[in-house]
């Protein structure tokens, strides 16, 4: 571990308050495709005003929680930080969530107040009435709204707030975001990130990548999703952003990293081929945060072509391994390097990162550990691992301090000696670069999302014709993805099979977010596998469908074409 002191400062006294800052007030920080700008100053003022009515209007305290619903935009950022400057929390939810969705995280946060973009407002008031949600609280962005009764955010963003006071925050403990990322079992849990979590990785993101960029000439280009760490959807025709993995990139690397190095950031809404080619062409972009499916594209996709994408120096990929034949592919026909990094929302984002000048090395790792990140491997007994795999764990100022109201899960995750257990399982080299060779978790990753199958297994109990099921993820190579694929025990019915597995793609699509459908399809089977526990035996199952059961789902809608949408 290399040792670096961090400051006990808060992201806004990191960001904001900074001596050495090296661009001036009127620097162009986020930029929109249809030309909109944010300068420095115009986020610092704003998210001043903002920090200060949340104290003044609503009695704002340390600890009070604001979720965030809404997809990319370029005034997301000054909520977050106008939040943090008054002590607050911002919980961001995912802009896919069905009214069920955002309920269960709007309930589960206890959330003071929401602040939602106007497309999203049916899905917002179905969630708040559930509940009983006060809708005097929550603040709408965007286009104006019909709804007349609810406060335009705009409101709350120029001027200024005579008597409010910043109050004094404790980075250690006081938290800056609360992520939600999946689990296995049951409903997401909420990660709490301090505020020493954000600003260690900060600092460190700045050592490692700092003497590779400059304010003057870099250019990024964000379709990342803001609202956790780092996660995308995609289908081949559209990546949507409306949702990382639970990687906490997208806040880090596209909204504060762009602030603390001055880097000029292109905020795209949702990914195109056409809108990404254009943005990079226009805007001179010259390095991108993406994830597999879009890597696929540059590997393979007769659009991307070098003149287009002349202006790129680097490519970073994450939330799933690439093999080292697709990063020749893309180095091949673009001549841009692409490294790959790893990390988690409970890691509070990148842990570890292949270098600028070693991203041909050690092909298909993720690079070694981020300084004062500390790794080790254990056996399913808790034992170090030396040689071989074993599962992931890593222990530094960036390991997040624990889930929100669940100690049990805390306890699970974190040793009594601050060792986080990934649930990931690998190897590192001699030279400490990371090998994800599989997962210890049950997660599917579908383009950058993390999908429980938990929850779609619960779905599926629900409907009256299935007896018992199982979902795993089956890897697809054309897309570069997971897919669900359902394992089910089917009671008896006169109903073709057929039939059966399409209704319940059916009912399952219209209970969950897009991303979690059940893209692979049905395969109906006699009985699930299950071990002495009861515990369902999903290595069992996908041994299956890589072998015997392959090609045998029914109901599968695996997109291939570009005109499909997520």
């Amino acid at each position: 571990m290399n040792h670096m002191d961090i400051p006990p400062i808060d992201t806004w006294d990191c960001l904001f308050e900074r001596e050495d800052r090296p661009f001036p007030d009127d620097h162009i920080i986020f930029k929109s495709p249809s030309g909109e700008v944010r300068t420095f100053d115009d986020i610092r003022s704003q998210a001043l005003s903002f920090g200060a009515n949340l104290q003044i209007q609503w009695e704002w305290q340390i600890g009070d929680i604001l979720l965030l619903f809404a997809p990319n935009d370029i005034d997301v950022p000054t909520l977050f930080w106008g939040c943090h400057w008054v002590g607050g929390v911002v919980s961001p939810a995912n802009p896919a969530y069905t009214a069920d969705e955002l309920k269960y995280q709007l309930s589960d946060t206890g959330a003071k107040a929401m602040v939602v973009h106007t497309s999203l407002l049916d899905a917002a008031l179905t969630a708040a009435k559930r509940i009983d949600f006060p809708i005097a609280h929550m603040l709408v962005f965007g286009p104006p709204s019909s709804e007349a009764e609810l406060q335009h955010v705009e409101s709350m963003l120029g001027g200024g707030a005579p008597g409010a006071r910043r109050p004094k925050i404790d980075p250690v403990v006081d938290t800056a975001f609360l992520v939600y990322s999946s689990g296995t079992t049951g409903r997401p849990k909420g990660a709490r990130i301090t505020h020493t979590n954000i600003v260690t990785n900060l600092i460190l993101q700045g050592r490692v990548e700092g003497p590779h960029m400059n304010w003057r000439q870099d250019r990024f280009l964000s379709f990342l999703p803001t609202y956790h760490i780092y996660g995308i959807s995609a289908s081949n025709a559209d990546i949507l952003i409306c949702r990382l993995t639970g990687l906490l990139k997208g806040l880090t690397c596209l909204v504060h990293f762009p602030l603390l190095l001055g880097i000029k950031t292109i905020v795209m809404e949702k990914f195109s081929v056409k809108g990404f080619l254009h943005n990079v062409k226009s805007e001179s972009i010259t390095h991108i945060y993406a994830v597999p499916p879009v890597v696929l594209y540059l590997a393979k996709d007769p659009a991307m072509t070098r003149e287009q994408l002349s202006s790129l120096r680097m490519v970073t990929s994450a939330a799933a391994p690439l093999a080292p034949d697709l990063i020749h592919a893309v180095y091949d026909r673009l001549k841009v390097p692409v490294r790959q990094a790893y990390g988690l929302t409970e890691s509070t984002a990148v842990a570890h990162l292949q270098r600028w000048d070693r991203w041909d090395k050690a092909m298909g790792s993720s690079g070694p550990p981020y300084p004062t990140v500390e790794t080790k491997f254990i056996d399913d007994q808790g034992n170090p691992v030396t040689k071989g795999d074993g599962e992931l764990c890593l222990r530094g100022p960036t390991i997040f301090p624990g889930y929100h109201n669940n100690a049990e899960a805390t306890a699970r995750s974190i040793t009594s000696d601050g060792w986080f257990k990934t649930g990931d399982i690998g190897f590192q080299d001699e030279e400490g670069n990371l090998f994800i060779t599989d997962r210890l978790k049950d997660l599917i990753k579908f383009k950058g999302f993390q999908i429980p199958p938990a929850e779609i297994e619960s779905a599926l109990h629900e409907h009256p014709l299935v007896h018992d099921a199982a979902v795993i993820g089956l890897a697809v190579e054309k897309i570069a993805t997971e897919v669900p694929i359902a394992y089910v025990v089917l009671e008896k019915t006169d109903k073709p099979a057929e039939q059966v597995a399409e209704e319940l793609v059916a009912y399952v699509s219209g209970k969950v977010a897009p991303h979690k459908r059940i893209r692979g399809g049905i395969v109906p089977i006699d009985e699930i596998p299950k071990g002495p526990a009861g515990k369902i035996l999903k290595r069992v199952l996908k041994t299956r469908a890589e072998g015997v059961d392959q090609g045998k789902a029914i109901g599968a809608s695996i997109y291939d074409d570009r005109s499909s949408k997520l």
